[in-house]
């Protein structure tokens, strides 16, 4: 007898073949069988008569690497279907760490990750992967090992050129990390310290992870006024690297640079048939989100929040920025990213989405022309005083992208899909809805993806690609990670105006054999355990 059998529905088995009537029968975690059951054939039976059973959808591009110490439900993910996440993404993330700079890290990384009242406990990756399994999440962690805070452990957070030692240190870290489980390396390259790094350093830490059959996952350089080159350079330090290459987030912004989505995809497609492996994911939406530091040029984060805030102080140095949030400065696709948001969309297209302290949540939801004009101040003053006054503590969401660009990202065969969100504040509604809203509004309404297409993108493409062996497949021996949905009914409620609604058309999430969503509503049961990569 099965623990649990899904009966009366149909499946999608994540391999892009049609759905086909079957009862899915699950014992010890995994799935034990799947055929036409009769009835009690199980201790538990889920009724799926009239919906549609596949893999859980994996999210590969996440944010919740301290969240889900504080808010282990992980309830923005397990109620749309999420049952794995990628954490560590951008090259700035919660491991390892430098006991003398995890104060500014924590600072600095709270407008991206969120800074919730837990004890940073850990320095390395298997310490911070043990906290996770001890309190057990709902969703399965995936690593990666951060690029930034390997150089900050043996660098510090300056704009110095790596020596040999350095060099060597920093690839025993790489070590570490894989050897604690995670399954490759990412790189912010508009993220500080990871702007600091020269090509030499890139190439021998993406060797070193390539021989340990890791994947490189990639914040490139520009999305917008470089795109283009951003593209073509990670291209080269695929080739030159022997790694293969992840995009995360993949886009256009900035309305003058539309016209380069299908440019820039046509290069991914030629690198693909030269044998360069190379995928990307990317988000139903056209908004973007991070840190609102992001707003300022490479040259003002160099040494941390406490010097970037000590910068901002100074007339002069303000005086600077404002003159190049008008007319950048030219520079060379090799030097440090900025895609100055500033200049490609302008200030009313940029909206505070979180902040550190209580006392200025009257800005979380607003743009900044309109935060400056009830602030009696012009916008570039009153970005400095919001980074000023939260320490540097915020997050924005940014209205860049052009919709139709979008379709063709989640369309293109080398693209899977993510949410990037940030989980704090008045969020990105991605956060909350970003796989039921391409099932919703780009499979069934638009017709841009077909639902078995859509599902093997979110599920079996995703498992291949970062070696989950035991998952994205719906099939005997598979760990029991699935989603049971209604896709006539299944969409996106989250808004940016209301964005922590959960999705419609999510009947069940069954995470490890355990049963976290039944009927559309969180049991309180979580079954999620971190994955780690089999070591060399």
């Amino acid at each position: 007898m099965h623990d649990l059998a899904i009966i009366g529905g149909r499946v999608l088995d994540g391999t892009s073949r049609p759905p086909f009537r079957a009862d899915i029968g699950i014992q010890g975690g995994k799935i034990s069988e799947l055929g036409l059951f009769s009835g009690g054939s199980a201790g538990q039976e889920i009724s799926a008569a009239g919906l549609v059973s596949c893999p859980g959808f994996i999210d590969t591009h996440s944010h919740s690497d301290l969240i889900a110490l504080a808010e282990p439900e992980l309830l923005p993910k397990i109620m749309q279907g999420i049952t794995t996440e990628l954490f560590g993404q951008d090259g700035i993330g919660a491991a390892p760490l430098n006991p003398e700079t995890t104060g500014a890290w924590r600072q600095y990384l709270a407008g991206l990750n969120g800074d919730p009242p837990i004890a940073w406990d850990w320095t390395g990756v298997g310490e911070y992967a043990q906290r996770l399994d001890k309190i057990q999440t709902a969703t399965h962690p995936v690593l990666l090992v951060p690029q930034g805070n390997i150089r900050m452990v043996v660098m510090g957070l300056e704009d110095l050129q790596a020596d040999e030692t350095q060099l060597r240190a920093m690839e025993r870290e790489v070590c570490r990390g894989m050897e604690a489980g995670a399954v490759g390396m990412s790189l912010g390259m508009i993220y500080m310290p990871c702007i600091f790094s020269r090509r030499e350093e890139l190439v021998r830490l993406c060797r070193l992870v390539g021989r340990k059959g890791g994947v490189l996952v990639v914040h490139i350089r520009s999305v917008g006024d470089l795109l283009l080159e951003s593209v073509n350079e990670m291209i080269t330090l695929a080739e030159e690297g022997e790694i293969s290459v992840h995009i995360s987030h993949f886009k256009a912004s900035g309305k003058r640079n539309w016209p380069k989505m299908k440019v820039a995809l046509e290069a991914l497609e030629r690198a693909e048939a030269r044998g360069i492996e190379i995928t990307f994911d990317i988000y139903p939406y056209t908004a973007g989100s991070t840190m609102f530091l992001a707003i300022l040029p490479p040259w003002a984060l160099e040494g941390g929040i406490a010097q970037t805030l000590k910068r901002l102080q100074d007339r002069a140095v303000r005086q600077k920025v404002k003159d190049q949030f008008s007319n950048p400065p030219p520079r060379r696709p090799d030097e440090p990213g900025w895609d100055n948001p500033v200049n490609l969309v302008g200030w009313k297209n940029i909206l505070v989405s979180s902040v550190g302290g209580g006392a200025n949540q009257r800005w979380v939801g607003k743009d900044i022309e309109t935060i400056a004009g009830e602030e009696g101040k012009e916008p570039a003053e009153t970005a400095f005083q919001i980074l000023l006054e939260e320490e540097g503590r915020v997050g924005m969401i940014m209205f860049l992208m052009d919709e139709e660009n979008v379709a063709m990202g989640l369309r293109h065969p080398q693209g899977m899909f993510c949410t990037d969100g940030l989980l704090g504040g008045k969020p990105h509604p991605r956060v909350y809805g970003s796989f039921p809203r391409i099932l919703g509004r780009y499979v069934r309404e638009r017709k841009d993806l077909t639902l078995e297409e859509a599902v093997r993108k979110m599920t079996s493409f995703p498992a291949r690609r970062f070696g989950l062996q035991d998952r994205g497949l719906v099939t005997e021996g598979k760990a029991a990670d699935l989603v049971v949905f209604d896709p006539r009914t299944i969409l996106d409620r989250a808004t940016y105006e209301d964005p922590r609604q959960y999705p419609e058309g999510i009947h069940h999430v069954i995470v490890n054999g355990v049963h976290s969503v039944s009927e559309g509503r969180f049991t309180g049961k979580r079954g999620g355990r971190v994955f780690r990569r089999r070591s060399d």
